[in-house]
Protein backbone atom coordinates (compact mmCIF):
# COMPACT_ATOMS: atom_id res chain seq x y z
CA UNK A 1 0.00 0.00 0.00
CA UNK A 2 1.23 3.50 -0.80
CA UNK A 3 -0.28 7.06 -0.01
CA UNK A 4 0.39 10.33 -0.96
CA UNK A 5 -1.04 13.42 -0.62
CA UNK A 6 -0.83 16.88 -1.92
CA UNK A 7 -2.83 20.18 -0.96
CA UNK A 8 -2.92 23.90 -3.02
CA UNK A 9 -4.38 27.55 -2.39
CA UNK A 10 -5.80 27.48 -5.59
CA UNK A 11 -5.78 31.30 -7.59
CA UNK A 12 -8.27 32.87 -5.60
CA UNK A 13 -7.73 32.19 -2.14
CA UNK A 14 -5.55 34.16 -0.07
CA UNK A 15 -5.31 31.35 2.99
CA UNK A 16 -5.68 27.52 2.75
CA UNK A 17 -7.99 25.64 5.09
CA UNK A 18 -7.58 22.52 3.77
CA UNK A 19 -5.62 19.96 5.52
CA UNK A 20 -4.64 16.28 4.78
CA UNK A 21 -3.13 13.64 7.21
CA UNK A 22 -1.04 10.18 6.04
CA UNK A 23 -0.28 8.06 8.71
CA UNK A 24 1.45 4.46 8.90
CA UNK A 25 0.31 2.25 11.38
CA UNK A 26 1.52 -0.76 10.92
CA UNK A 27 2.07 -3.48 8.35
CA UNK A 28 -0.31 -2.70 5.40
CA UNK A 29 -2.35 -0.16 7.68
CA UNK A 30 -2.69 3.12 7.36
CA UNK A 31 -4.95 6.36 8.07
CA UNK A 32 -5.94 9.08 5.46
CA UNK A 33 -7.10 12.12 5.97
CA UNK A 34 -8.75 15.13 4.19
CA UNK A 35 -10.62 18.32 6.18
CA UNK A 36 -12.26 20.97 4.40
CA UNK A 37 -12.23 24.08 6.79
CA UNK A 38 -14.99 26.85 7.04
CA UNK A 39 -15.58 29.86 8.93
CA UNK A 40 -13.80 32.40 7.70
CA UNK A 41 -10.00 33.03 7.30
CA UNK A 42 -8.96 31.63 10.76
CA UNK A 43 -12.41 29.97 11.85
CA UNK A 44 -11.61 27.54 8.94
CA UNK A 45 -8.09 27.19 9.72
CA UNK A 46 -8.58 26.58 13.11
CA UNK A 47 -11.36 23.81 12.75
CA UNK A 48 -9.05 21.92 10.06
CA UNK A 49 -6.62 21.83 12.06
CA UNK A 50 -7.80 21.23 15.04
CA UNK A 51 -9.72 18.09 13.20
CA UNK A 52 -6.82 16.72 11.76
CA UNK A 53 -4.90 16.79 14.89
CA UNK A 54 -7.81 14.94 17.26
CA UNK A 55 -8.64 12.43 14.25
CA UNK A 56 -5.04 11.27 14.28
CA UNK A 57 -4.14 10.91 18.05
CA UNK A 58 -7.69 9.25 18.40
CA UNK A 59 -6.59 7.02 15.92
CA UNK A 60 -3.09 6.69 16.69
CA UNK A 61 -3.83 5.99 20.31
CA UNK A 62 -6.20 3.31 20.12
CA UNK A 63 -5.19 1.51 16.72
CA UNK A 64 -4.72 -2.15 17.29
CA UNK A 65 -3.09 -4.64 15.20
CA UNK A 66 -5.55 -7.27 15.78
CA UNK A 67 -9.20 -5.76 15.27
CA UNK A 68 -12.46 -6.97 13.67
CA UNK A 69 -14.60 -4.79 11.17
CA UNK A 70 -17.32 -3.45 14.19
CA UNK A 71 -14.09 -2.64 15.98
CA UNK A 72 -12.73 -0.94 12.99
CA UNK A 73 -15.98 1.51 12.63
CA UNK A 74 -16.22 2.34 16.25
CA UNK A 75 -12.75 3.75 16.16
CA UNK A 76 -13.48 5.94 13.16
CA UNK A 77 -16.53 6.98 14.26
CA UNK A 78 -15.09 8.19 17.94
CA UNK A 79 -12.39 9.78 15.90
CA UNK A 80 -14.68 11.80 13.99
CA UNK A 81 -17.11 12.66 17.33
CA UNK A 82 -13.67 13.77 19.51
CA UNK A 83 -12.67 15.74 16.59
CA UNK A 84 -16.36 17.22 16.25
CA UNK A 85 -16.49 17.73 20.06
CA UNK A 86 -12.51 19.53 19.96
CA UNK A 87 -13.77 21.81 17.10
CA UNK A 88 -17.28 23.06 18.96
CA UNK A 89 -15.47 23.35 21.97
CA UNK A 90 -12.91 25.90 20.92
CA UNK A 91 -15.59 27.96 19.30
CA UNK A 92 -17.91 28.19 22.64
CA UNK A 93 -14.92 29.40 24.33
CA UNK A 94 -13.45 31.87 21.68
CA UNK A 95 -16.06 34.06 19.98
CA UNK A 96 -13.90 35.19 17.26
CA UNK A 97 -14.17 30.69 16.27
CA UNK A 98 -17.84 31.07 16.40
CA UNK A 99 -19.66 29.12 13.60
CA UNK A 100 -16.38 27.40 12.35
CA UNK A 101 -16.67 24.05 10.94
CA UNK A 102 -14.67 21.44 8.72
CA UNK A 103 -15.70 18.52 6.19
CA UNK A 104 -14.24 15.35 6.98
CA UNK A 105 -13.78 12.57 5.13
CA UNK A 106 -11.03 9.17 5.73
CA UNK A 107 -9.87 6.08 5.01
CA UNK A 108 -8.66 3.83 7.37
CA UNK A 109 -6.67 0.88 5.85
CA UNK A 110 -6.46 -2.31 8.10
CA UNK A 111 -6.02 -6.09 6.24
CA UNK A 112 -7.83 -4.88 2.83
CA UNK A 113 -10.29 -3.38 3.75
CA UNK A 114 -10.86 0.67 3.72
CA UNK A 115 -12.90 1.65 6.59
CA UNK A 116 -14.55 4.90 5.71
CA UNK A 117 -16.26 8.00 7.56
CA UNK A 118 -17.26 11.44 6.06
CA UNK A 119 -19.17 14.47 7.32
CA UNK A 120 -20.29 17.35 4.77
CA UNK A 121 -19.01 17.16 0.85
CA UNK A 122 -15.06 16.64 0.42
CA UNK A 123 -15.16 12.74 -1.54
CA UNK A 124 -13.77 9.95 -1.54
CA UNK A 125 -13.92 7.72 -4.63
CA UNK A 126 -12.68 4.18 -5.98
CA UNK A 127 -10.81 3.68 -9.08
CA UNK A 128 -10.96 0.09 -10.18
CA UNK A 129 -10.59 -1.51 -13.28
CA UNK A 130 -10.70 1.34 -15.69
CA UNK A 131 -14.05 2.19 -13.75
CA UNK A 132 -14.60 5.42 -11.33
CA UNK A 133 -17.55 5.35 -8.48
CA UNK A 134 -17.82 8.20 -5.80
CA UNK A 135 -18.37 5.89 -2.58
CA UNK A 136 -19.17 9.50 -0.36
CA UNK A 137 -22.58 11.53 -0.79
CA UNK A 138 -22.33 14.71 -0.46
CA UNK A 139 -23.62 16.29 2.69
CA UNK A 140 -25.45 19.27 0.87
CA UNK A 141 -28.39 21.29 0.01
CA UNK A 142 -27.82 20.80 -3.70
CA UNK A 143 -27.18 17.00 -3.39
CA UNK A 144 -30.57 16.91 -1.47
CA UNK A 145 -32.34 18.24 -4.36
CA UNK A 146 -31.12 16.17 -6.66
CA UNK A 147 -32.42 12.90 -4.51
CA UNK A 148 -35.62 14.66 -4.65
CA UNK A 149 -35.53 14.44 -8.10
CA UNK A 150 -35.34 18.61 -8.34
CA UNK A 151 -32.19 18.91 -9.82
CA UNK A 152 -30.01 16.58 -12.56
CA UNK A 153 -26.26 15.60 -11.92
CA UNK A 154 -25.26 17.84 -14.43
CA UNK A 155 -27.41 20.87 -13.02
CA UNK A 156 -26.00 20.30 -9.56
CA UNK A 157 -22.47 21.42 -10.88
CA UNK A 158 -23.51 24.89 -12.01
CA UNK A 159 -25.92 25.41 -9.30
CA UNK A 160 -25.14 28.85 -7.03
CA UNK A 161 -26.19 27.05 -3.78
CA UNK A 162 -23.63 23.81 -4.39
CA UNK A 163 -20.80 25.16 -1.79
CA UNK A 164 -23.70 24.68 1.48
CA UNK A 165 -23.54 21.86 2.98
CA UNK A 166 -25.61 20.30 5.52
CA UNK A 167 -23.34 18.63 7.76
CA UNK A 168 -20.04 20.03 9.03
CA UNK A 169 -17.83 18.83 11.87
CA UNK A 170 -17.57 21.21 14.88
CA UNK A 171 -21.08 23.53 14.46
CA UNK A 172 -23.03 21.42 16.99
CA UNK A 173 -22.14 18.97 19.80
CA UNK A 174 -23.30 15.72 18.31
CA UNK A 175 -22.62 15.39 14.14
CA UNK A 176 -24.17 12.02 11.90
CA UNK A 177 -21.02 10.21 10.36
CA UNK A 178 -21.65 7.95 7.57
CA UNK A 179 -19.27 4.77 7.94
CA UNK A 180 -19.33 2.26 5.37
CA UNK A 181 -17.09 -0.38 4.46
CA UNK A 182 -14.78 -0.81 1.44
CA UNK A 183 -12.74 -4.63 0.75
CA UNK A 184 -9.76 -3.45 -1.44
CA UNK A 185 -8.90 -5.57 -4.34
CA UNK A 186 -4.92 -5.11 -5.83
CA UNK A 187 -4.58 -2.52 -7.98
CA UNK A 188 -7.41 -0.12 -6.34
CA UNK A 189 -6.96 3.07 -5.85
CA UNK A 190 -8.63 5.53 -3.82
CA UNK A 191 -9.07 9.40 -3.90
CA UNK A 192 -9.90 11.77 -0.76
CA UNK A 193 -10.66 15.24 -2.19
CA UNK A 194 -12.03 18.26 -1.16
CA UNK A 195 -14.57 20.27 -3.11
CA UNK A 196 -11.99 22.48 -5.12
CA UNK A 197 -10.91 19.57 -6.93
CA UNK A 198 -14.41 18.20 -7.05
CA UNK A 199 -15.93 21.04 -8.29
CA UNK A 200 -13.61 21.86 -11.08
CA UNK A 201 -12.85 18.15 -12.42
CA UNK A 202 -15.23 15.98 -14.03
CA UNK A 203 -15.68 12.31 -13.34
CA UNK A 204 -14.05 11.69 -16.80
CA UNK A 205 -11.28 13.58 -16.20
CA UNK A 206 -10.58 11.88 -12.28
CA UNK A 207 -10.87 8.39 -14.40
CA UNK A 208 -8.34 9.03 -16.68
CA UNK A 209 -5.84 10.89 -14.69
CA UNK A 210 -6.21 7.77 -12.11
CA UNK A 211 -5.73 5.06 -14.33
CA UNK A 212 -3.02 6.79 -16.41
CA UNK A 213 0.03 7.68 -14.34
CA UNK A 214 1.72 6.99 -11.35
CA UNK A 215 0.00 8.38 -7.92
CA UNK A 216 2.13 10.55 -7.63
CA UNK A 217 1.69 12.08 -10.80
CA UNK A 218 -2.05 11.86 -10.69
CA UNK A 219 -1.43 13.43 -7.38
CA UNK A 220 0.31 16.93 -9.38
CA UNK A 221 -2.06 16.62 -12.14
CA UNK A 222 -5.31 16.75 -10.36
CA UNK A 223 -4.13 19.79 -8.40
CA UNK A 224 -3.13 21.25 -11.79
CA UNK A 225 -6.31 20.86 -13.57
CA UNK A 226 -8.04 22.57 -10.67
CA UNK A 227 -6.41 25.51 -11.19
CA UNK A 228 -6.68 25.86 -14.95
CA UNK A 229 -10.52 25.66 -14.39
CA UNK A 230 -10.02 28.76 -12.13
CA UNK A 231 -8.47 27.06 -8.94
CA UNK A 232 -11.73 28.84 -6.88
CA UNK A 233 -11.31 27.63 -4.06
CA UNK A 234 -8.27 25.72 -1.76
CA UNK A 235 -7.09 21.82 -3.65
CA UNK A 236 -6.04 18.87 -1.39
CA UNK A 237 -6.25 14.94 -2.43
CA UNK A 238 -4.81 12.29 -0.78
CA UNK A 239 -4.26 9.08 -3.15
CA UNK A 240 -4.13 5.69 -2.21
CA UNK A 241 -2.92 2.37 -4.17
CA UNK A 242 -3.76 -0.90 -2.85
Amino acid sequence: MRIVGKTDIGMVRDTNQDAFKIVALGTGAGLALVCDGMGGARGGDTASSIAKTVITETVQGKYQEIMGAEAAQTLIREAVLNANRAVYQMAREHPEFAGMGTTVVLALLYQNHAYIAHVGDSRLYCYRGGALSQLTRDHSYVQEMVDRGELSESEARNHPGKNIITRAVGVNWDVEIDVHTLELAPGDRLLLCTDGLSNLCTDAQIMEVLGSLSIEEAAETLIRMANQGGGHDNITVVIVES
